[in-house]
C-alpha cells in the first residue's frame, strides 16, 4: 500500500492530473473504455473547422501565392495535433495499459529499500522539471500570438490574425467581423494549446520511464557488484578450494538483473511501437512548418510567421533533446552491464552474463520513420534540409 508522498503515490497524481488536461479534450486514457462526449465532439468540431477555413483561405487566394503560403503555415501543427488526437483515439488501450504497468512497477520497487525510493523519486523530479519547461514555453507562445494583433491594431491599426486563415462572410475590415474571427481563432488556439500540451505531458510520460528502468537496472548491477565483491573478500579468508556461501543469493541477483534488463527491452520496444507515428508526425509536421514559415520570411518579414517558426523549432526541439537523453540512457544501461565484476561469476554464470552483454549493445532506440534516431543530431540535419529546400523554393520562385 502506497503512502502519501511516496513514489507510486506522485506517479499516480501526476498521471491523473494529465489525464485531467486530455480529459478538457474529451479523451480519458484512465478510463476502462473509450466513451465520446461533448468535448470530443468540440474538438473534433474544431479540427474540422480550422482544416475547412485554412483549405478555403488556400484556395481563394486572389491569386497571390504568398496568401495561400500564409494561409498554409499552421498545417503542421495541425498534423500535429490530429495525430495526438488520432493516437489518443485509437490506441488508448495501449496507452492505459503501459501507465497501469509503470504504476504497478512503482508500487513493487518502493518498499525494495531506499536505494529504489531515491531513484524513483529522482526521476519523478525530472519529469516534473520537463513538464515546467513544456508548460512554460507554450504559454509564452500562446500569449505571444494572442497579444500580437492586438499591439499591432493599437500601434498602426494594422488588422492581422494570430491564425491566418479567413472565414467565409466575415471580412477583417469590419470591426464586428474582425471580433468574431478573433474570438473563434482563440477558441481553435485554446483547443490547440491544451492538446499540444496534454499530448506532449503523456508522450514524455511514457519515454522518461526508460530513464527510470535504466537508472534501476544500475542500482540492481550495484547490488549484484556489493555481492560478488563479498565474496572475493571470503574467498581471501578461507582455504583453497573450499565453498563459499551467498552462491544462491548471487545467482538470484544475476537473473534479477538478467530480468531487468529484458523488462527494459521490451518496455522500449513497446514504446517505440505505441509512439511510433506520433513521434514522426511531431518532428516532420513541425520541420514542415518551420519550412513554410522561413519561406515567408524570405520574400518578406512575417511577424506572426516568425513567431510561429519559433514556436514549431520549440516544440520539436524538446523531443529530440529528450531523444538524445535517453540516448545517454542507453549508454548508461551498457555501461552498468559492462562494470559487473564478470570475473567473480562461476562457468555457468559467465556464459549466462555474456548474453545479456550481446543483447546491451543493441538497444532499441526511438526511431523516427524507422531511418532516423530522435536526437539533436536529427534535429540538426532537419535544419540543414529546411534551408536547403528553402533556399531552392525561391530561387525557383
Amino acid at each position: 500500500m502506497s503512502t502519501p508522498g511516496s513514489p507510486s503515490s506522485r506517479f499516480r497524481e501526476l498521471s491523473k492530473y494529465i489525464n485531467s488536461l486530455t480529459n478538457l479534450l474529451g479523451v480519458d486514457f484512465l478510463a476502462p473504455k473509450l466513451e465520446f462526449n461533448y468535448r470530443t465532439w468540440t474538438t473534433i468540431f474544431a479540427i474540422v473547422n480550422y482544416t475547412g477555413f485554412t483549405v478555403f483561405t488556400i484556395l481563394n487566394n486572389g491569386g497571390d501565392w504568398n496568401v495561400g503560403l500564409k494561409a498554409s503555415l499552421m498545417t503542421g501543427g495541425l498534423f500535429h495535433g490530429l495525430g495526438k488526437f488520432l493516437t489518443c483515439l485509437l490506441k488508448h488501450q495501449d496507452m492505459r495499459r503501459l501507465v497501469l504497468y509503470s504504476q504497478s512497477i512503482y508500487e513493487e520497487y518502493e518498499n525494495r529499500g531506499d536505494s529504489y525510493r531515491r531513484t524513483l523519486n529522482s526521476n519523478i523530479d525530472r519529469l516534473l522539471g520537463i513538464m515546467k519547461i513544456i508548460r512554460n514555453g507554450y504559454v509564452f507562445a500562446f500569449c505571444l500570438m494572442e497579444l500580437l494583433p492586438l499591439a499591432m491594431l493599437m500601434y498602426d491599426g494594422t488588422r492581422v490574425t494570430a491564425m491566418q486563415y479567413l472565414i467565409p462572410g466575415l471580412p477583417l475590415e469590419k470591426n464586428y467581423c474582425y471580433v468574431v474571427t478573433y474570438l473563434i481563432q482563440t477558441v481553435t488556439m485554446l483547443v490547440q494549446g491544451v492538446g499540444f500540451y496534454s499530448g506532449d505531458l503523456f508522450v514524455f510520460l511514457g519515454l522518461t520511464q526508460i530513464l527510470t528502468f535504466a537508472d534501476m537496472l544500475q542500482v540492481k548491477v550495484k547490488e549484484l557488484n556489493d555481492a560478488l565483491e563479498q565474496k572475493a573478500e571470503y574467498r581471501a579468508l578461507v582455504r583453497v578450494g573450499a565453498s563459499i556461501e551467498g552462491a544462491e543469493n548471487r545467482q538470484r541477483l544475476l537473473l534479477d538483473v538478467i530480468k531487468w534488463h529484458q523488462l527494459f527491452t521490451d518496455y522500449c520496444r513497446a514504446i517505440n511501437a505505441l509512439y511510433y507515428e506520433l513521434i514522426a508526425t511531431q518532428v516532420l509536421s513541425m520541420a514542415l512548418a518551420m519550412m513554410l514559415s522561413f519561406c515567408i520570411n524570405l520574400s518578406s518579414f512575417h511577424m506572426p510567421s516568425a513567431i510561429f517558426f519559433v514556436v514549431s523549432a520549440y516544440s520539436m526541439s524538446i523531443y529530440c533533446i529528450l531523444g538524445t537523453i535517453l540516448e545517454f540512457g542507453y549508454d548508461q544501461v551498457y555501461e552498468s552491464i559492462c562494470n559487473v565484476t564478470w570475473y567473480e561469476l562461476s562457468g555457468d554464470q559467465r556464459k549466462l552474463f555474456g548474453f545479456l552483454l550481446r543483447e546491451s549493445q543493441y538497444p532499441h532506440n526511438i526511431q523516427i520513420l524507422g531511418v532516423m534516431s530522435l536526437s539533436v543530431r536529427t534535429a540538426l540535419q532537419i535544419v540543414k534540409l529546411i534551408y536547403s529546400v528553402s533556399m531552392m523554393m525561391m530561387n525557383r520562385a
